[in-house]
């Protein structure tokens, strides 16, 4: 009873807090053993939401959830959950319970959680599934691609239908299997795909019309080895709800949806941020410790390599810094400026890379704007920077040295922030691989040689 009338009462956690303030009040609940109001509380939920709360919740109370929720149920969290967490979820769960709740997860939702079970576990999880067949056939592929995120569930029609044939070929499904369609697909009888047409050509055309009349034969597909990120820009360039997805040999096996879309820009964006300051993808903020250290630390230990990199021109400089001390006060101005700048022209390089809008012929329009705006910022900064170096030290030499050591980091930010993803781009690797640790470092370093080589040129005249 109480799992049949969550549609009704399912009421949204707005903030945090109010996600805090379930977890406690559910825990409390369970503590006092009054499950009935405890399962209630839960069910009320959107599932979105109830895939919050149990994450938050003690373990014990988890249990308690899993064994209490309806299979069917637990399947809409599961939806909801990164594969990470619903593993984690069902540590010691038995394999017949966790088998009963992938049986109403969509078959590319669990082709992705039995990827993390052994051979012989994932055999017996799928032996009393419906969809055992497209579930094993879709863990065959890269998750990472197309045929990983698509779905095989879909509508099509023969081109030799006609359209109240069609009509009533959609008509014999229930409610429940349509799952919002908005277009049905067309392949002959080879199962070849050949067009789309959306319900209100269907609706509106005669009766006896064939189904090739009322098609869009012009149809956007991509082959099952398509990178997701690059099936999430066909869609949101074309503006489509649906993609179909073919076989090497132009067979239609499946179709992804918009809403997988979003998700999968929603995680390529978390991810290129990650790796661009070095941390890995896995790693959760209110996560295990450990497996936040493991997946900083190789970062910031290479990090600091680097930066030792730093301290090694500067030792080089040292007859010149022990005659004129007050050229070490500018020394974090000069590098973190010349950072900054490069991390700023390297996130918008690395952005605009992973949505498509850079391509090889514009590398060099592009180096040419920022070599500008480089020149631009650092004529601007470095006018003030030696203007306050002269106010504050009284000597126009110094001054100088500072705005022209500014000057020249700024332009070395704009070529290393444009020039270092572009390369990665050629050599396939990442752009976004830990690229703001490689800025950063070349603009310490050159900025800092470039400071204090024109500080060491001009001694004589400063001292």
């Amino acid at each position: 009873m109480l799992n049949s009338i969550i549609g009704n009462l399912a009421r949204p956690l707005g903030t945090t807090e109010d996600i805090d303030q379930k977890v406690y009040s559910l825990s409390s609940h369970m503590e006092s053993k009054h499950r009935g109001t405890a399962l209630f509380s839960f069910l009320s939920l959107p599932s979105a939401d109830q895939a919050d709360v149990i994450l938050r919740l003690p373990r014990e109370h988890q249990l308690n959830l899993i064994s209490w929720v309806k299979p069917a149920n637990f399947a809409l969290i599961a939806e909801e959950l990164e594969t990470g967490e619903f593993i984690h979820l069902m540590t010691n769960i038995p394999l017949s319970d966790i088998s009963r709740i992938l049986e109403f997860t969509s078959p590319s939702i669990a082709a992705d959680i039995l990827k993390n079970f052994s051979q012989a576990d994932s055999y017996f999880l799928t032996q009393h599934m419906r969809h055992a067949d497209e579930i094993l056939a879709l863990m065959s592929y890269d998750s990472k691609n197309a045929g990983g995120l698509m779905t095989t569930s879909f509508f099509s029609v023969n081109q030799s239908m006609t359209v109240g044939s069609a009509a009533e070929y959609i008509r014999s499904f229930s409610y429940t299997d349509l799952d919002d369609v908005s277009s049905v697909l067309v392949v002959d009888d080879k199962e070849f795909l050949v067009g789309i047409f959306n319900i209100t050509r269907l609706v509106t055309a005669p009766l006896g019309d064939p189904v090739s009349s009322i098609i869009f034969p012009s149809i956007i597909s991509v082959a099952v080895d398509t990178d997701r990120e690059e099936c999430a820009r066909i869609m949101e360039r074309y503006n489509l709800l649906t993609l179909p997805v073919t076989d090497e040999y132009g067979h239609l096996v499946g179709t992804l949806k918009i809403e997988d879309m979003i998700f999968v820009l929603q995680e390529e964006a978390t991810e290129d941020m990650y790796r661009m300051v070095g941390v890995d993808e896995e790693v959760k903020l209110l996560g295990p410790i450990w497996v936040s250290i493991k997946g900083r630390f190789p970062w910031l230990f290479i990090n600091l390599i680097t930066v030792g990199l730093a301290a090694v021109v500067i030792t080089l400089f040292q007859s010149t810094l022990s005659q004129v001390l007050v050229l070490a006060v500018f020394i974090p101005v000069i590098a973190g400026q010349g950072g900054i700048a490069g991390t700023q022209t390297l996130t918008l390089v690395v952005r605009s890379m992973a949505l498509g809008e850079i391509r090889k012929s514009d590398s060099a329009r592009l180096l040419s704007k920022e070599i500008g705006i480089g020149l631009i910022h650092g004529v601007m900064l470095g006018l003030v920077a030696g203007i306050v170096a002269y106010y504050w030290h009284g000597s126009e030499y110094i001054g100088a040295v500072v705005g022209v050591a500014m000057l020249g980091n700024l332009i070395v930010a704009s070529i290393s922030g444009v020039s270092l993803p572009l390369i990665l781009k050629t050599l396939n690797i990442d752009p976004a691989l830990a690229s703001a640790v490689a800025v950063t470092t070349l603009t310490d370093v050159i900025g800092l040689v470039l400071y204090l080589g024109l500080a060491t040129i001009l001694l004589p005249v400063i001292t």
